[in-house]
């Protein structure tokens, strides 16, 4: 899976109203100068959120973006659907017939086994999980050995 630049900016800016969540609107400005993000590419980015039903905008002088539900009822796989779509490591998997050697191939076999464990992680990893690392700055205890 390749995350582009709108996954992740759409990402950022989810995490942005999660960690404002109940706190009335967000002014694109903010969220763009926050999360270092363009504002035009962010309100694009904002827009498909919104027709997705994922954030809610609300026009005039207090106006601004906010999250449509609570942070733990959004996924990171509902946010990169509605910006991305399905996106495979390969193109073998949602299309076998793209490669001669789809039927019998053992690295088919592995780029599925990959996708079913990202798409997992994906759909069970919550907007408001990963706002509250970001607040506290823990990541999980891993020690790296060289």
């Amino acid at each position: 899976m390749k995350l582009t630049m709108k996954g992740d900016y759409g990402l950022r800016a989810m995490l942005d109203m999660a960690a404002y969540y109940g706190q009335g609107p967000i002014e694109s400005a903010d969220i763009a100068t926050r999360q270092h993000v363009p504002e035009q590419y962010l309100d694009q980015i904002l827009m498909v959120l919104r027709k997705e039903g994922l954030v809610k905008s609300v026009r005039g002088p207090k106006g601004g973006h906010m999250l449509a539900k609570a942070p733990g009822q959004i996924t990171m796989a509902q946010v990169m659907q509605a910006l991305e779509g399905y996106v495979p490591p390969m193109e073998c998997l949602p299309n076998p017939d793209f490669c001669k050697l789809s039927p019998g191939c053992a690295l088919r076999d592995v780029w599925q086994q990959i996708d079913t464990l990202t798409q997992q992680i994906l759909h069970t990893t919550t907007i408001e999980e990963l706002a509250q690392k970001h607040r506290t700055g823990s990541t999980e205890e891993t020690m790296y050995y060289i």
